[in-house]
């Protein structure tokens, strides 16, 4: 069923410039360094100590060398002692301290802590060495970004896959102090099928903190836009691995081998080109009129089917069929100026393949 992908353009919306790359092995090095000067370890909560610095701040002692906290890490140590992290903001560092030095030694639980050095160091107080990026349970199964980034350099290695064209400079490989997500596309050899050519694309992201899952979205597509939205996308298949033990291994042995088949895989897979056939053989009606009738009960207009009509024969596409009469809706909605009326109108018009 055709869709509208909208992952990669959240992440081209709101990644600010320090967060975005040029290549892959920009965004490897990047990974790289910031896993050399990591350290996980397991500590029990009530063998640590918690400061409020003069600047307002917080940093952890006791059986580790001192590490400031991120704001990500305090909210994940709010979430472990179960204090609310937005009323803890609220009130004076020495103040937020007490609170959780209480909920730290009544809890008598671990946490498993990622300690990354910090590249701000200098002399004030308030900026220590050592920063705590991640605060989670003992049972956080970690999957380096630096070896997500690895893996897939290997598998792309001497193909066509690169970020798509944007609007923006550099856009399609990000990573933050948090997490990562890449965005690839591979229109060397597209699919062709008719009049549709569709290329093969896919999204792959990481949390080393916890902020997310592992994630890998394979697709064929029609179109990407310079805003990276992915229009017309087909046979998208989605791969999460939960961040728990044996989350590393399950990297390997479960994301790993899609990854490869998808890239390495040149030709559309014939159980995709027997169904994309099959929508190019159902005739849906001779004329307007029977076509608008065929389809009284699918969640589209009379207008919208008349505008796909008319645009699909502009294009060249068969519109008596099912398969072009989804493709004059896909190329009429990007001519739609509002963003939520074409995301809308892709999502019906892949019930046309349902």
């Amino acid at each position: 069923m055709s869709t509208i992908l909208v992952d990669a353009h959240k992440q081209w919306v709101k990644r600010p410039p320090d967060e975005r790359f040029k290549t892959l092995d920009a965004i490897l090095e990047f990974t790289g360094k910031r896993k050399r000067n990591a350290l996980e370890e397991t500590y029990a909560l009530r063998d640590l100590r918690l400061h409020a610095t003069h600047g307002g701040g917080m940093f952890l002692n006791g059986h580790i060398r001192h590490a400031a906290l991120t704001n990500w890490s305090f909210s994940q140590l709010c979430q472990s002692v179960k204090a609310p992290a937005g009323y803890l903001r609220s009130l004076s560092a020495g103040m937020a301290v007490q609170c959780l030095e209480y909920g730290m030694a009544k809890n008598g639980g671990e946490a498993k802590l990622l300690v990354r050095k910090n590249e701000s160091f200098d002399s004030d107080e308030s900026n220590f060495g050592n920063a705590v990026s991640a605060f989670t349970s003992p049972t956080y199964g970690r999957i380096w970004d630096y070896d997500v980034i690895y893996e897939l350099l290997e598998a792309v290695k001497d193909t066509n896959w690169h970020p798509p064209d944007s609007k923006m400079g550099s856009a399609g490989l990000y990573a933050s102090d948090r997490d990562m997500f890449v965005f690839l596309v591979n229109d060397e050899r597209p699919v062709e099928v008719g009049n549709a050519r569709l290329g093969k694309g896919f999204f792959l992201w990481n949390s080393e903190t916890g902020s997310a899952t592992f994630g890998l979205t394979t697709f064929l597509y029609n179109f990407v836009c310079g805003n990276h939205i992915v229009w017309g996308a087909e046979e998208v298949q989605e791969l999460k691995i939960v961040h728990r033990n044996h989350a590393l291994s399950r990297f390997y042995s479960d994301a790993l081998p899609v990854l490869n088949s998808f890239v390495e895989n040149r030709n559309l897979d014939a159980r995709i080109r027997d169904a994309i056939e099959l929508a190019m053989e159902d005739r849906i009606g001779a004329t307007l009129e029977e076509v608008t009738t065929s389809f009284k009960q699918i969640p589209l207009t009379k207008i919208e089917i008349s505008n796909a009509w008319n645009t699909g024969l502009a294009e060249g596409e068969d519109v008596t069929t099912r398969s072009g009469l989804t493709q004059g809706l896909t190329a009429y909605a990007r001519s739609i100026p509002f963003a939520d009326k074409r995301v809308s109108l892709e999502r019906r018009a892949g019930a046309l393949l349902s």
